[in-house]
């Protein structure tokens, strides 16, 4: 009996030795693949995350794709949100396909280290910087660039599987969300999109902020994290105040031309 303890033993540590691997391997990134999309062939988290998948709306989404399509070449944000009010750590992939489940267009990933390129470089995921939460009960979000490709290739969907983490250490007790949304090409649009370079301060904010434009003025909109436009103004100066008063803590967007950046209101 006492040699069967010890076997047992021994088999049993190849299998825990995975399984904290596996989470720490995870905490720097997916490995690729799991996305829920078809070109994934429907591999999601739950792979090494116990639990089904929930289907959110709005969870991965781009303001300026949403509202005009996309247009050969040309460069959009792609936002990540992830949200709960227990996560202690968040995760994700998202990736962009054709039809016919093949990956299209070049990512690039978002500013702070927040994100990296996964997947042979055909999609984005998480850092271990990128994993923590803006503050507790408040979820995360990150940024991103997808660019289109040089020709159209139709409408075209983009897919995401967020993890939204307890932070055990194992891979129980974590909610895995699954959140696409599709494109067609734009129409009507110019070849020649204005350049802008938007700032916006302080950030994050609680009582006002600032939307600087150092090159051109125009409209501005304020959007809530499900893409919806909430605020809009039109902008003949180069610095605009927004008063954010009647604003809930959380994350936002401001959009001006064909620049996006986010907004924490605390």
């Amino acid at each position: 009996m006492k040699k069967l303890y010890n076997v047992l033993i021994v088999l049993a540590i190849p299998a825990i030795f995975l399984l904290f691997t596996a989470e720490s391997s995870s905490s720097n990134g997916s490995p690729g693949g799991k996305t829920g999309s078809p070109g994934d062939g429907g591999a999601n988290c739950t792979e090494c995350h116990v639990g089904e998948p929930f289907m959110q709306e709005f969870w991965i989404t781009s303001p300026e794709l949403l509202t005009g399509g996309y247009q050969s070449g040309q460069t959009y944000n792609i936002i990540v949100t992830g949200l709960s009010e227990t996560a202690n750590k968040f995760g994700f992939e998202a990736t962009a396909e054709s039809s016919n489940g093949t990956k299209v267009g070049t990512f690039t990933p978002g500013p702070l280290g927040l994100n990296k390129l996964t997947n042979n470089n055909k999609a984005v995921t998480h850092t271990l910087a990128g994993t923590v939460p803006l503050s507790p009960g408040e979820g995360t979000s990150w940024v991103f660039t997808w660019t289109a490709p040089p020709t159209s290739t139709g409408e075209i969907t983009f897919y995401a599987a967020i993890n939204a983490a307890n932070g055990n250490g194992a891979n129980t007790g974590d909610q895995i969300n699954l959140s696409s949304f599709s494109v067609s090409p734009a129409v009507g649009i110019s070849e020649n999109p204005a350049d802008e370079s938007v700032r916006v301060y302080p950030n994050p904010a609680s009582d006002f902020v600032n939307v600087q434009s150092l090159k051109s003025t125009g409209k501005i909109e304020v959007l809530n994290i499900h893409g919806q436009i909430i605020y809009s103004t039109e902008s003949s100066d180069q610095v605009t105040r927004i008063d954010l008063s009647g604003y809930q803590k959380g994350i936002y967007f401001i959009r001006m031309g064909n620049e996006t950046e986010r907004l924490i209101v605390q």
